[in-house]
């Protein structure tokens, strides 16, 4: 079956952790990792799980049995265990991919805070961009790598050698001759941010080296201790743990496809078999209201700690037929 994608941009509102479990080392609870990279990531299982959720709990309650009949097309059926018996087992019409990390946010001597990227980062953009046939122009066709030690951002920033960045305690200075990824770079990442609706995303936003990166992703992110307190208000024994969670700010994007439908046709249900309008109605679903007029946003939590505030994510929904005009 073929399938249309939504191209979704996920900003962290709060610290975020999405967990792989329990490890020995120095953080209890690590973010999960891209085995092949080390960045971070949002599993699809996870996405799909919270999207879910959302979904069949509307605010309004008589929306609910309708949702449930509904989620189960989307979805798949909650539990294939409890399909009767002459029910067969069946799959949901949407497929959730993962979240990738698209800009994380650093410390810096410029502004409160910058933007970081990579070109690895930038070009699996792109060509995901590509592959899934996403509705969004990007406005350039590759960006190339600045040195180990430079950095290519706005004008603003400086372009003479004596114009040093200061990312955390680390020390960058511009890429000489570099106007062409300058442009390039203001380009893509200012049609990111119109498409977000965050208008000094390329004003804020610096190119580094992909090493420079990877050491950002896996030591800027933030460690809290949590522990658990007797009624005396003491700490528990053996009770200590460290968590691992990402900085409010974090950009990552993803894609949610949608196929036919596959559950088989049942009296009253109305099928979703044009996969365009499957996507719109899921996103007008999770967001009901048009912000500014231009941009469908929706805010989940994904990850764990939510009873302590971690996890809410705005998402911006880009759909095949979406309002948003990034060009």
């Amino acid at each position: 079956m073929s399938y249309h994608h939504a191209l979704i941009f996920y900003r962290t509102i709060t610290q975020v952790h999405v967990g792989c479990g329990q490890e020995v080392g120095v953080v209890d609870l690590p973010v999960i990792r891209e085995r092949s990279t080390g960045y971070p990531y949002f599993p699809g299982s996870g996405i799909r799980g919270s999207l879910r959720d959302e979904f069949e709990n509307p605010p309004d309650e008589a929306l609910v049995a309708d949702r449930k009949t509904q989620s189960s097309q989307l979805f798949g059926p909650e539990d294939l265990a409890n399909l009767s018996a002459t029910q067969e087992p069946y799959a949901g019409c949407l497929a959730v991919h993962d979240a990738r990390i698209l800009l994380f946010p650093v410390r810096s001597d410029k502004a409160v805070f910058l933007w970081v990227t990579c070109p690895i980062v930038l070009n699996r953009f792109l060509r995901d961009i590509t592959a899934f046939n996403l509705p969004f122009t990007p406005g350039v066709t590759g960006v190339e790598s600045p040195g180990e030690k430079a950095f290519v951002g706005p004008d603003s920033y400086g372009t003479a050698e004596t114009d040093v960045l200061h990312l955390e305690e680390f020390r960058f200075v511009p890429q000489q001759n570099a106007e062409t990824l300058r442009t390039n770079l203001n380009t893509l990442i200012g049609n990111i941010g119109r498409a977000m609706g965050i208008s000094e995303l390329a004003s804020q936003t610096v190119l580094i080296h992909d090493k420079a990166f990877y050491h950002f992703v896996n030591y800027a992110t933030i460690i809290t201790q949590h522990n658990r307190l007797t009624s005396a208000k003491t700490v528990e024994g053996g009770m200590l743990f460290s968590v691992e969670s990402l900085p409010p700010e974090t950009i990552f994007y993803g894609m949610i496809g949608a196929t036919r439908q596959r559950k088989p046709d049942q009296e009253g249900e109305t099928r979703f078999d044009n996969p365009v309008n499957t996507l719109t109605t899921l996103r007008n679903s999770l967001c009901p209201t048009v912000n500014n007029g231009v941009l469908r946003q929706s805010y989940v939590h994904f990850g764990g700690k939510e009873s302590i505030g971690m996890g809410l994510t705005e998402l911006t929904w880009l759909t095949p037929n979406a309002e948003v005009n990034n060009g």
